[in-house]
């Protein structure tokens, strides 16, 4: 109550030396210079950026405690913000008590249009009136991979893993876009996402350009929240991952029940589709118990999807390790239909976060035989669960980054902060048949811990034991067990 108070008094005495501001500043250009208006001036500038401080570190300690005791809190989800057509354009409640307006000179100073630029977590510009705006956002993960021996073992390495920066906002609250590029991307071009989404309602959005196709809950969450250092093997290697395309989407209900549904090409990142049928993918996702009130239920999603679709001459998926180790099954040319399917669900209880869904995946291989039969088609398998805990005991969100209840190095009554900081488990498996020899699987058990250090930075370590139904398939062949140690640090606002 002391420091809602505090933040209170502090945000009147802040509005009321605003609004006086331009007065005595109009005084001051007409005195003469020296005078004594000139250094009340200065000393109420002074006054001013003072006040502006200690509100910012009263609205970050805010944050904080709520974050630590389970309050919801702001979502830093890098995907585009929520926000309704009714709702009110103005964002000015969430920019800094310090955000500068540049006036554009003509008739735009005529007509009183102005540019208000601030940073609220991230950089941004936008209208006065908040109509138009754009946020400026980006993140960079630099990894240390380190590897058991083996023959087929890759070699330990530093390596820049992404490096994206990302605008996106509204053209009104009916439009909105993004667009965001990796410059740590070796070939496919850098443009990751590129896409315009009309916003009727929450029930109904329309979006059209290059995205995630709608396809597993691990896989549509932002590579910068994932708690691992990559993601499982069935998630990798059984998705399109972003591909061009055009979806429907929305919430029912309040929430309760989500709906995706779209026309994609599922070859890839810029790449045309081989013929004239565009996968088709539908994905739900329920939360029944949203509004109630008991802490077991209330977070309990879960949902599916399905993609059918159509590749010709083209090549199957691979099995390779989520750590990038080794590739157990090649590819192989496929012709024909394509099918996946997905079940999943997310459980959220307060500091733990349970995670887990199946994927499955045909690629059938029309023709391909001899004299022009059908060979057995491309059949992949694989699960993955996880479940995190935050032992600092912040509330771990669906989507969204985590936000430590003490900060790295500040100074929390009498104490200092050291982060948020969180224990990770994961199994996940993958399995891929194509009625030969060249049929194999692969186990991955994953421990390891993620550091949040504050909002902005934190450090994610796995360690992996990997296993190979084939030991002279393996990293190290004649062993099927096979040791990874994967380290990360993440930028991100």
């Amino acid at each position: 109550m002391s420091i809602y108070l505090l933040l209170t008094r502090s945000g009147w005495m802040f509005l009321a030396l605003l609004v006086l501001s331009p007065c005595l500043y109009a005084q001051y250009e007409s005195a003469e210079p020296g005078s004594q208006l000139r250094d009340e001036l200065e000393q109420l500038r002074a006054l001013v950026e003072q006040q502006a401080g200690q509100l910012r570190r009263l609205e970050d300690r805010i944050g904080r405690m709520q974050a630590h005791s389970g309050e919801p809190t702001e979502s830093r989800s890098s995907e585009l913000p929520e926000r309704t057509p009714n709702q009110s354009a103005d964002f000015s409640s969430t920019a800094m008590p310090a955000t500068q307006a540049l006036t554009d000179t003509g008739k735009q100073k005529e007509s009183g249009t102005q540019l208000q630029a601030g940073w609220d977590t991230k950089p941004f510009l936008q209208s006065a009136d908040g109509v138009y705006r754009a946020d400026l956002r980006a993140y960079t993960q630099f990894d240390y991979r380190s590897y058991q021996t083996g023959e087929g073992a890759p070699p330990n390495t530093f390596l820049m893993r992404r490096i994206r920066p990302s605008i996106q906002g509204f053209l009104t609250p009916y439009f909105q876009y993004k667009i965001q590029v990796d410059f740590a991307i070796e070939d496919g071009g850098l443009t990751q996402d590129m896409y315009l989404r009309v916003r009727p309602s929450d029930k109904l959005h329309l979006t059209f350009g290059q995205m995630k196709e709608p396809f597993s809950q691990e896989e549509l969450r932002s590579d910068s929240v994932v708690d691992f250092v990559d993601r499982s093997m069935s998630v990798s290697n059984l998705t399109s991952g972003r591909t061009p395309g055009a979806m429907l989407s929305g919430k029912l209900m309040g929430g309760i029940f989500g709906y995706q549904a779209g026309l994609f090409n599922g070859k890839g990142r810029h790449l045309t589709n081989n013929n004239d049928s565009p996968d088709g993918s539908v994905r739900f996702r329920f939360n029944p118990w949203k509004r109630s009130d008991n802490f077991w239920v209330k977070n309990f999603i879960f949902g599916g999807a399905y993609t059918q679709g159509r590749t010709v001459e083209g090549t199957s998926i691979r099995g390779r390790t989520n750590s990038q180790s080794f590739t157990f099954y090649d590819r192989v040319p496929i012709n024909g239909k394509t099918l996946r399917a997905n079940g999943e669900f997310t459980w959220l209880l307060g500091p733990a976060a349970i995670r887990a869904e199946y994927n499955q995946s045909n690629q059938a291989r029309d023709g391909l035989g001899v004299g022009g039969g059908n060979l057995p088609g491309v059949v992949a398998k694989g699960y993955t669960a996880q479940v995190t805990y935050l032992l600092s005991g912040e509330s771990k969100p669906e989507s969204s980054p985590v936000i430590p209840g003490q900060d790295l190095f500040i100074e929390e009554v009498d104490s200092h902060g050291w982060g948020a900081w969180e224990a990770k488990f994961r199994y996940d498996n993958l399995q891929i048949a194509d009625g030969t020899p060249m049929s194999n699987r692969a186990d991955t058990f994953t421990l390891g811990a993620n550091w949040y250090m504050n909002r902005y930075v934190r450090y994610l370590f796995d360690l992996g034991l990997e296993r190979f139904k084939d030991p002279l398939r393996s990293p190290k062949p004649g062993d099927s067990s096979f040791f990874v140690f994967l380290n990360r640090i993440q930028l991100l606002f």
